[in-house]
Formats: structure tokens, C-alpha cells, sequence
């Protein structure tokens, strides 16, 4: 069962991780697809939790951030949002900016 720590250490251990309806290999809706997609394209690993893996997921993540739908994508710690805002940081280079700041500490 997870809580809002669990979504928060989860978080906290990938610099790059994507809360989504389904799996990296096989995401269950369009909106979880092209978020997956679009980081995907920045060539950094990254983690996928499926939020249909555990019931308790989702609520503990709208708990945890306030943000009710999913995808939601997180780089560094930072909520961004889903994937129309990961779209529109991707088209700007701000999304790439992000992540290329997450994996310079390394």
C-alpha cells in the first residue's frame, strides 16, 4: 500500500519519473503514451511507476503534489506537470535544459 511518503521517496530516487496509466514498454492511454515518448527522445534513463499496479497510487500521488490526473512527469525532485506542459517544454528546449541540469550533478 503506498502513502504520500512512498510517492515522495519514489520521487526523490530518480531523477527523471513518470506516474502513468501503464508501463514504459506499454503505456494504457494517449496522454501516458506521448509523455513517455517525449522523455524518451532526451536519451537519460528514466523510471515509470504504473499507477493500475497498485490501487493505491494514484491517491497517495494526488495527495502527495495536488495534481488529480496523470501523467505526471518529474525531473529532479520538480513536478512539471503532464504530458501537454512536458510538450510544450520540450518544444521550447526548457524540458531539455531541465533534465541536462538533473544529470550534470552527477
Amino acid at each position: 500500500m503506498w502513502n504520500t511518503d512512498d510517492i515522495r521517496t519514489k520521487v526523490a530516487e530518480n531523477k527523471i519519473l513518470i506516474f502513468a496509466k501503464g508501463s514504459k514498454e506499454q503505456p494504457m492511454c494517449g496522454f501516458s503514451h506521448r509523455a513517455i515518448a517525449i522523455v524518451s527522445q532526451l536519451g537519460q534513463p528514466f523510471e515509470v511507476v504504473n499507477i493500475f499496479d497498485d490501487a493505491s497510487i494514484r491517491p497517495a500521488l494526488v495527495e502527495a503534489y495536488g495534481w488529480p490526473t496523470t501523467p505526471q512527469v518529474f525531473v529532479a525532485g520538480e513536478l512539471l506537470g503532464g504530458s501537454d506542459i512536458v510538450m510544450e517544454m520540450f518544444e521550447s528546449g526548457e524540458l531539455k535544459q531541465k533534465v541536462d541540469a538533473a544529470f550534470a550533478a552527477e
